[in-house]
């Protein structure tokens, strides 16, 4: 990604963008593609799902009716659903998610013509965008490398034969070399698999919410366009004799009627994007948290170094959603202080009412909810924790 300076903001987003559209490509999923085609990568996706889907059943069914280990085969089935979700909303939602990425950069590309404040905010909203890439991508990287290489660590360290995933293959043995190695393989298939689709996926959902604060920046720039018309307003006031006709009314119902435009876009957007992805939202959100509840259990019976990573994983999916939602929170404050802080009494009787109706609905923004019910913060994030350690302690005291 080249710098800021050198490089328009639309220029910068388009680029972004199809980085983040080689990931979700790579599993077989173009979502920026006009028509949405299949090919051998996706079949290698669906096969990853289904195979782990059986296998996982498989070891749950088939262990003689031990809790331990039941609850150790189902440990990871919240990242199957979480991927399934992420998977699922870039089939069936292909259209939506494109019409999108493609809405936004419209915008970059018309509102970076229109000054150096513009063009500035744009750049600066994704210097952030990728300062939270670079974060995700780090994460997501040393936990999914330590669980491919732990099991061929304890190989070499003491013979000890671990599996990554905590499930076995019907008929193929881990006692044997190939029926280890066949295995391996399988389940380094599934981490791939995962590991490119939990950041893929987060990074479209990214992309999408994050301009919400792009957005709200832009609306920030247009305010301030009118107050500084309507400062200048007050001081021609100041300086004719009463009852002279102030000039520029033109341009100051001009500049109100754009920002309460933008302020039905702004609108808009957050409800598209919210009929987007809030199901994945739910589903990443409730089944990392899960998954938490049983890999803390489990280690709370007996330490597995596979699902304590894995726990730290689910946690990390988690909070990142929940940190961003909090972020976005901001956002909407952002607006409504902003639309608050308009020299509304410079402005006449006609354009009072305008500016009162979008103050009005500034005060119920549409912001992204878990289920509907729950908002998207870091408060839910902790809530959610404090509940399925409670069900964690719940379930140890009856085993």
């Amino acid at each position: 990604m080249k710098t800021s300076v050198a490089v328009n903001p639309s220029i910068r987003f388009r680029e972004l963008t199809k980085e983040i559209n080689s990931l979700t490509n790579f599993l077989g999923v173009d979502v920026m593609a006009p028509i949405l085609k299949f090919n051998y990568r996706t079949g290698t996706t669906i096969f990853a799902i289904v195979s782990y889907t059986a296998f996982a059943v498989f070891s749950v069914v088939n262990n003689g009716g031990d809790l331990v280990e039941s609850l150790k085969a189902s440990s990871m089935l919240g990242g199957l659903f979480h991927g399934l979700g992420k998977f699922l909303t870039c089939l069936l939602k292909q259209k939506n998610m494109r019409n999108l990425t493609l809405f936004t950069r419209s915008i970059y590309e018309e509102y970076e013509e229109r000054g150096m404040s513009y063009r500035t905010a744009l750049n600066t909203n994704i210097d952030k965008l990728i300062s939270l890439i670079r974060v995700i991508r780090n994460g997501y990287f040393i936990t999914f490398f330590i669980m491919t290489f732990l099991p061929l660590a304890r190989l070499f360290y003491d013979g000890t034969r671990v599996t990554a995933m905590q499930y076995v293959i019907p008929g193929v043995p881990l006692e044997s070399n190939i029926g280890y190695t066949v295995t391996y393989f399988v389940q380094l298939i599934s981490m791939v698999v995962t590991a490119v689709g939990f950041y893929g996926g987060d990074l479209f959902v990214f992309l999408g919410l994050t301009q919400i604060l792009t957005f709200a920046d832009l609306m920030q720039i247009k305010i301030d366009e009118l107050n500084e018309s309507l400062e200048e307003k007050a001081q021609s006031r100041a300086l004719l004799p009463v009852g002279f006709q102030i000039k520029g009314e033109e341009k100051r119902h001009h500049l109100l009627l754009e920002i309460i435009k933008w302020h039905q876009l702004f609108t808009d957007y957050c409800r598209t994007v919210n009929a987007i992805y809030h199901e994945l939202i739910a589903t990443q959100v409730l089944t990392m948290g899960i998954s938490m509840m049983i890999s803390f259990s489990i280690n709370l019976s007996g330490f597995n170094l596979s699902l304590a990573i894995f726990f730290v994983i689910s946690a990390y999916s988690m909070s990142i959603y929940c940190f961003l939602g909090t972020k976005l929170e901001f956002g909407y404050d952002q607006i409504y202080e902003s639309i608050c802080n308009v020299a509304w009494y410079e402005l006449n009787a006609d354009q009072r009412k305008l500016f009162g109706v979008m103050l009005r609905e500034s005060q119920h923004p549409p912001t992204i909810k878990i289920l509907g019910i729950m908002s998207l913060s870091v408060k839910t994030a902790l809530q959610i924790v404090k509940l399925m350690y409670s069900v964690s302690m719940m379930m140890m005291n009856r085993s």
